[in-house]
């Protein structure tokens, strides 16, 4: 698998190529350096190898120091976000599928509950869909 990283004026951000071919969506992460996304993302290729899955809506304690959220990302958010990974699979006739891993605030608090720091908000991008 490859990561894509993305500089860009709006905030940084990185995602998989490759995890469409185990079965399981592509991630997708922003707000965080990038050799902490290179980590974060061998260790869930790793996990998903050997069985694991990751699905919109998960929170997951195992995968870093803090939480870490999952949600999934829409088809159009990422065929401009994850071009790359998107225009990857299509010579492969394969329509890839897109998580976010949503990063917690120094609380070790999601966007989504009550007491999150909105600060955080202003590194991560919020391109996930709404669960309800």
């Amino acid at each position: 698998f490859a990561t894509i990283d993305v500089h860009d004026p709006e905030g940084d951000f990185a995602y998989t190529v490759g995890f469409t071919e185990l079965g399981h969506p592509e991630i997708l992460v922003s707000g965080l350096k990038g050799t902490t996304c290179h980590q974060l993302f061998w260790d869930m290729y790793n996990a998903v190898k050997t069985g694991k899955r990751y699905k919109s809506g998960d929170v997951d304690l195992d995968l870093a120091t803090l939480p870490t959220g999952f949600r999934s990302i829409s088809p159009e958010v990422a065929a401009e976000y994850c071009c790359q990974a998107v225009y990857w699979y299509e010579d492969k006739d394969k329509t890839p599928t897109f998580l976010q891993l949503v990063v917690p605030d120094r609380a070790g608090l999601l966007p989504w509950q009550e007491g999150y720091d909105a600060e955080f908000m202003k590194v991560q991008r919020q391109l996930w869909v709404s669960l309800h």
